[in-house]
């Protein structure tokens, strides 16, 4: 065990330096007192040959560790983990997520595909890739973290509740600052994955007998049953997650009305109409003149009328259900009330007043079409 002590004593020591050089830099009053510091470019240098010097001992490390027990061993994921960080304080984010992916490789070798052990390496590859603006391969790695997670927690436990907490506000961030550049509708696919985890996460399921379940409570009133080890702050904050998500899909379904919904369509169409007519005598002659008939497009264009107000409707309805539930929860613990400066009540008025200002541009949008 005397590499691991040594490895750690390497790893702040290398910090510290690089702390200090840092701190210099941020504060040239203080620097400018002391002698040594006026010298910039030799203290430039000693700092790059300090760095190197660690780097390489590093390096040396790892050559030795795989040297003896392989490329794949175990062992090896410390000192990778190590070398990661080393590099996340020198601001180099792009090598320091190459060495936790590959720690993240070895520990999925070594102790398995769903092993609670890699989170931590996966929390600390997702940072440094979020630090890089590698923001596809961040998602990724979100994404696999979830998926990690919901195998290894049971669906209602606090653990579980908390990894869909955690990808939810990170699929919100990305959404709101469009970080992978993708289009409106590509963003909105994800959101409208969140409303049935947040679900999942309350102990609702997935299912279909457990998605009719959660409708028929939310008809009678009722809320989701929570296993007791799911603490009322965090139900929530499930609630208001998944609340969020429902307002957002309710804004793009109103925002993603066609334009030429708003040129309305004829009902019946006049149509200049000849035929041929046979007489008394057996001649055959035409007859023409105006006819009126029901316009093809009329039906079409009320089936599409329909189904933008069904989705809009329907995307209300669900965050109206959520915010009731809410506001029972609320209701019914005086703790969550005063908790954080009342911060739980202030949510439900900021959901209440989004809906309120979706359904005035419903009313105002279904004027025009």
């Amino acid at each position: 065990m005397r590499w691991k002590v040594l490895l750690r004593l390497l790893f702040l020591a290398g910090c510290l330096q690089t702390a200090t050089v840092l701190w210099a830099a941020d504060n040239p009053d203080v620097a400018e007192e002391t002698p040594a510091q006026e010298e910039s470019p030799v203290q430039d240098e000693s700092t790059a040959l300090e760095v190197s010097r660690q780097l390489a001992q590093y390096q040396e490390m790892l050559q030795s560790l795989e040297s003896d027990y392989g490329p794949y061993d175990s062992r090896l994921s410390e000192v990778l983990l190590d070398t990661g960080r080393y590099y996340m304080s020198l601001g180099q984010f792009g090598s320091a997520a190459a060495y936790f992916e590959r720690a993240l490789s070895i520990t999925r070798i070594s102790d398995g595909l769903y092993s609670e052990s890699q989170l931590p390496i996966l929390e600390s590859l997702i940072g440094a890739l979020k630090a890089a603006g590698d923001w596809g391969q961040a998602d990724d790695r979100e994404h696999l973290a979830l998926h990690i997670q919901t195998r290894l927690y049971e669906p209602g436990s606090q653990a579980y509740a908390q990894a869909v907490l955690a990808f939810g506000e990170w699929k919100i961030q990305a959404v709101r600052g469009n970080l992978m550049q993708r289009s409106a509708l590509a963003n909105m696919r994800d959101i409208d994955e969140l409303p049935g985890l947040y679900q999942q996460a309350l102990g609702g399921g997935m299912g279909d007998s457990a998605i009719e379940g959660a409708t028929d409570s939310a008809v009678d009133g009722t809320t989701t049953p929570v296993p007791s080890g799911l603490r009322q702050q965090t139900r929530f904050d499930l609630l208001y997650g998944k609340a969020y998500a429902e307002a957002q899909l309710a804004d793009f379904a109103l925002r993603s009305v066609p334009i030429n919904l708003g040129m309305p369509v004829e009902r019946y169409i006049s149509e200049y109409v000849c035929r041929d007519v046979v007489n008394a005598q057996g001649q055959v002659s035409q007859s023409c003149g105006m006819v009126r008939r029901e316009n093809p497009q009329y039906r079409e264009y009320e089936m599409q009328r329909q189904l933008y107000r069904d989705r809009i409707q329907v995307a209300v309805n669900d965050l109206q259900r959520s915010i009731a539930e809410m506001e029972a929860l609320v209701a019914a613990d005086t703790d969550l009330q005063a908790r954080n400066n009342g911060a739980a009540p202030a949510r439900v008025e900021e959901l209440k007043a989004m809906v309120a200002n979706i359904n005035r541009e419903y009313r105002r949008s279904v004027m025009r079409w």
